[in-house]
């Protein structure tokens, strides 16, 4: 058997911000924890492309909240008066999912980022040069300190944990625009409107 300390030594060097991932048949990939749009999978890019409802059923540390926040961080850069509206069951999961979207800005697109007094990101509102406005709250138990908002981009992380009440008062909110809805979670049984979401045709 060999010695473990020559078996380390033989693992490659991985940088602090890198994590490493196993692919099929033990090649190592790696991940950029803090720039994960620099080291996306293929499946990330092409729902990152994709249009119309989407539906992301995943185990955790995927890399669907990271996927999510470059989709609409980059579809409000690009795409003059987007509305989007991020929500997630607890404030600390949506806050998660819109931290991601804003280092994204950041890096990828500062100048859109307005920063003029009253207009600077906070911890729910980033608003950008081009009218579109991304906005992050937690959903709560059934929603009803969140409905009111008209949006044109709806996306909804962890909503297998959310009560079918959350839908019932976030839905409308897309009416008007006919806008969008993405829905992403880890598995939580086959009930509920996250599950009844996957049999949907236009999911």
């Amino acid at each position: 058997m060999r010695p473990l300390k020559e078996s380390l030594e033989k693992l490659p060097k991985l940088s602090k911000d890198l994590t490493p991932s196993l692919k099929n048949g033990g090649e190592i990939i790696r991940y950029d924890i803090f720039r994960p749009w620099l080291t996306l999978d293929d499946w990330q890019k092409k729902y990152i492309e994709q249009e119309g409802n989407c539906f992301i059923l995943c185990g955790r540390q995927s890399g669907k909240s990271a996927a999510m926040s470059i989709k609409f961080g980059k579809r409000a850069a690009t795409r003059k008066n987007r509305i989007v509206l991020m929500l997630a069951f607890t404030e600390k999961q949506a806050y998660a999912l819109f931290f991601k979207t804003l280092e994204y800005l950041e890096a990828v697109y500062p100048r859109m980022i307005d920063k003029r007094t009253g207009y600077k990101p906070t911890k729910h509102v980033i608003n950008l040069r081009n009218g579109s406005k991304i906005m992050c709250y937690a959903a709560g138990l059934t929603g009803e300190g969140i409905r009111g908002y008209t949006v044109t981009d709806l996306v909804i992380d962890e909503a297998a944990a959310m009560s079918r009440e959350v839908f019932v008062a976030v839905s409308p909110m897309l009416s008007v625009t006919g806008g969008t809805m993405d829905l992403s979670s880890t598995p939580k049984g086959k009930e509920g409107y996250f599950y009844e979401a996957s049999l949907r045709d236009d999911f």
